[in-house]
């Protein structure tokens, strides 16, 4: 529901590459540190692991920057976005015929599958690259085996602690003292922690008494760096407090965004005046020279949480601080950028203001992508939400995109049942729940969509509620596909493609493109709706959109298309290994799947596969008219395959009963030919061609197609052609090749019929069926031989297991089924009579038969054939 990475999350892996760290004006040569780097580095991989806070970075930084690598060295910021391609890339890098040293910091944010991509890597080509991790953690590389064979090395533990001469010097550098006393003080509590002795030496410097202030932290508990970022904190000037309650929980920092953010012109020199004390904040600047080049700076994490507890814990500060950043967050608004909007007045505390956001942007950040911190914020503030009837709306849209339809349902009921504000918005909200329960049975369909059409139609309401109107545009042409109103569904799916891009809602768009295509398809345009559905999975990998229902609507819409046109096998094969999912409440697309996976078991070969696909039961609503016309022709459709006479005539009596009348004709038609009466089916043929029929299946050309079969075995030539001239005018746009498929045992093959109009006609699409369908049988004399008889079925003793064949035995039952004498098979197969014998007294004693005839139909049945 939400694109691939928000662009809050793109912001902190914008320009990774390049962004060495900036030395702070107080910075302390890690000389052991480097020592151990320049070593380590000369092997594949350097793994240098230590808790938050412990030096990694600056230590590392400060390495490249002292011995003059830092130019020929690539430095990362890790996170979820390196892939493993993305990382080798880099790490296949080369200066002067040496692989180039990569940098990964916060490498413990590498996806699991690129430190094992690494992990290969450095098994099977150590000399091809050089890189440096730096982690909080291990990382799970198979580490005995390289670290014996000199490529791999750990780093961590007493090499990151700050010897007594290091600390001494940040202390002295901080605190803004030399006393002896009070470095020792500080570094035995601190145990040579970076961060710890930073913080400290910075409170100790801002106390009257730095000594009483330095013996007092020795004797306090481990936990000291916490409780002395909170005292740097209050340590703080007003105006540098006030910047980073504004800003601490940004991932990355501009300078033109802490200005925005704290309404403070000058924000970015107090933000370099922090930068300079090497703890509190830390400056990357990129060297790409892109877009992404100039200043940027990082929070730390112990301040991020100081700043979170204290906006917890309220205050003057924190008043101010919140005021500026709504204020801020208002202006983004009233521009169109609200994709951080919400993150940033939950981060400051202004949860009513979260929440009111979310009830009038809401649907707006859903539909740009942006539904998860919506997600995360009802999560987290329920209370909140509970209270602000105004957001129901957008936390269910939320979870109804996502699929959960129970979710969903909670919030739809309680907007319609409970009181909502007294305005046009909530009116369209509240016809768009009712549409949207009426899809899962809770509601008339009939009553929801008729209020809903009204309220799409009233120019008050739609000018009122501009962003919802397409979303009840769209809802309410999803369920007139679902009931057969397809020239308005196709309307109103328009209007809503059209407003969706107005208002720049791509995740609207691609949902209601993706319907549109079912539309297109149902209404007998498959052309065009394959059309459609490349239209919207193209518009979904432009734009990166996580939308998995619109893409599997689009994909069922675009294989329907190609299961139908030419050439007729095309993709069959991939196509059956491709699961789509489908919405709880999108009625049509669960239809339609199961008559795909119908249809897909047919091109594979085995008619009885194919209906048992059709008598999957559907959890939906009775079926409406259309869709009902289209399974029972399905049904008949393979019912004339399997010589079912039968059941062609109930099916033609329930088509006739549901009004279906040219649908029933075309049964009765095909019932007939299997018959061997020409002349009925001839007549029947000819009334279904010319009444009024659904538009999917082609019920009007399979009838003109098979009518001219019949009518020129019949010795009625030119009318045969004419009638057949007629059928390839109906599908020519449609690009429907199912009609020209021979459905008539008793008529012309229609390759012959084909080639013969071909010698009057030079129509393309002409010319392109007779291409692909010259030289083969009809369908019905192609699934004749493999599919049983309903007689067959029914002789079948019950609970018979179908048993396995050898391979040899499998060759002599199928020249059994073409007819082949003893001696044929011995000599296509090459070899003796005798042993042609022996293969077919075990071939009938596991089907448990005595002769040919029964052999051949216990494997029809069993589809052995």
């Amino acid at each position: 529901m939400s694109t691939r990475m928000s662009k809050r999350e793109q912001q902190g892996s914008t320009a990774r590459i390049g962004q060495l760290p900036a030395l702070p004006r107080a910075y302390v040569d890690r000389q052991r540190l480097w020592s151990r780097l320049d070593d380590a580095t000369e092997t594949a991989v350097t793994l240098l692991v230590g808790p938050g806070g412990s030096g990694k970075t600056l230590g590392i930084a400060g390495w490249l920057r002292r011995s003059d690598r830092a130019a020929d060295t690539t430095w990362i910021s890790a996170d979820a976005t390196w892939d493993a391609e993305r990382l080798l890339t880099q790490l296949a890098r080369r200066t002067d015929d040496q692989p180039a040293l990569v940098v990964v910091d916060d490498a413990h944010k590498l996806p699991l599958a690129t430190v094992q991509a690494v992990d290969t890597l450095l098994d099977t080509a150590p000399d091809s690259f050089r890189v440096l991790f730096a982690s909080r953690w291990d990382l799970p590389f198979a580490r005995l085996a390289p670290e014996l064979l000199g490529d791999l090395t750990m780093l961590r533990g007493d090499l990151l602690r700050l010897d007594e001469t290091e600390s001494s010097a940040l202390v002295a550098a901080h605190a803004r003292t030399d006393d002896a006393e009070v470095a020792r003080a500080v570094a035995e509590r601190t145990q040579g922690w970076c961060a710890a002795v930073v913080l400290t030496a910075r409170a100790v410097g801002a106390a009257p008494e730095p000594l009483e202030v330095a013996r007092r932290y020795a004797e306090i508990g481990p936990s000291v760096a916490d409780r002395v970022a909170s005292e740097v904190f209050a340590t703080l000037r007003p105006r540098e407090r006030h910047l980073l309650l504004c800003i601490a929980n940004e991932p990355v920092v501009t300078p033109a965004l802490a200005c925005h953010l704290s309404h403070d012109a000058d924000a970015d020199a107090v933000l370099a005046d922090l930068a300079a004390t090497g703890l509190l904040v830390t400056r990357v600047t990129a060297h790409d020279g892109g877009a992404a080049a100039g200043e940027r700076y990082t929070i730390h994490p112990l301040l991020t949480e100081v700043v979170r507890r204290r906006i917890s814990s309220g205050g003057v500060d924190v008043m101010r601080a919140a005021a500026t950043v709504h204020r801020a967050v208002l202006l983004d608004v009233g521009r169109g950028a609200t994709e951080d909007a919400l993150h940033r007045l939950e981060a400051i505390g202004e949860h009513a203001a979260a929440a009111s956001l979310i009830a009038d942007e809401g649907p707006s950040l859903l539909l740009r992508g942006h539904g998860r911190p919506v997600r995360e914020f009802a999560a987290a503030h329920p209370s909140t939400i509970e209270v602000t009837p105004g957001s129901w709306f957008a936390v269910a849209l939320e979870r109804w995109f996502a699929g959960d339809a129970p979710g969903a349902l909670q919030w739809l009921e309680r907007i319609l049942h409970e009181p909502q504000p007294d305005t046009a918005l909530a009116v369209v909200q509240q016809a768009c729940a009712r549409v949207m329960r009426s899809r899962l049975g809770l509601e008339p369909i009939g009553r929801a969509v008729a209020h809903a059409q009204r309220v799409v139609t009233d120019p008050e309401l739609t000018e009122a509620a501009a962003v919802a109107v397409p979303i009840l545009l769209c809802e309410l042409a999803v369920t007139q596909n679902w009931t057969g109103d397809l020239d308005t569904a196709e309307e109103n799916l328009a209007a809503a493609v059209r407003l969706s891009r107005t208002h720049d809602l791509p995740v609207l768009t691609v949902v209601a493109l993706s319907h549109l295509a079912f539309t297109e398809y149902m209404r007998g345009r498959e052309s065009a709706a394959a059309e459609v559905a490349d239209q919207t999975l193209a518009l979904i990998a432009e734009r990166e959109i996580d939308a998995p229902y619109s893409v599997g609507r689009a994909r069922l819409a675009r294989q329907l298309a190609e299961l139908s046109g030419l050439p007729l096998e095309r993709g069959v094969r991939a196509l059956q290994d491709d699961p789509l999912s489908s919405h709880a409440a999108d009625l049509t697309t669960r239809f339609w799947v199961r008559t795909r996976r119908s249809r897909l078991q047919l091109a594979h070969g085995s008619v009885s596969a194919a209906e048992l696909a059709l008598e999957v039961p559907l959890e939906t609503p009775p079926l409406p008219a259309h869709l009902a016309v289209a399974l029972l022709l399905e049904r008949a459709f393979l019912a004339s395959l399997s010589g079912d006479g039968g059941l062609l005539g109930q099916l033609a009596d329930q088509l006739a009963e549901i009004g279906a009348t040219a649908e029933s004709a075309l049964v009765a038609g095909l019932r007939a030919d299997l018959g061997g009466d020409r002349r009925t089916a001839v007549r029947l043929l000819g009334q279904a061609a010319r009444g009024p029929a659904t538009a999917q299946p082609a019920v009007r050309a399979l009838a003109l197609v098979t009518h001219a079969q019949l009518a020129d075995s019949l010795g009625e030539g030119d009318q045969a052609l004419a009638l057949l001239g007629e059928a390839v005018l109906a599908t020519k746009v449609r690009k429907n090749a199912v009609p020209f498929l021979g459905w008539s045992r008793h008529g012309t093959p229609v390759s012959d019929l084909l080639e013969r109009l071909g010698d009057t006609s030079r129509d393309p699409w002409l010319l392109d069926v007779d291409t692909n369908i010259s030289g083969l049988s009809g369908i019905a004399s192609y699934f004749g031989p493999s599919t049983p008889r309903p007689r067959e079925r029914e002789d079948l003793a019950p609970g018979a297991i179908r048993p396995t064949l050898s391979p040899r035995e499998r060759d002599v039952l199928y020249e059994l089924a073409r007819g082949s004498t003893y001696a044929d098979i011995a000599a296509n197969l090459f070899v003796s009579e005798n042993t042609v014998k022996t293969h077919v007294s075990s071939l009938y004693a596991k089907l448990a038969v005595n002769r040919r005839s029964a052999a051949l139909a216990a494997a029809r049945t069993m589809r052995l054939l």
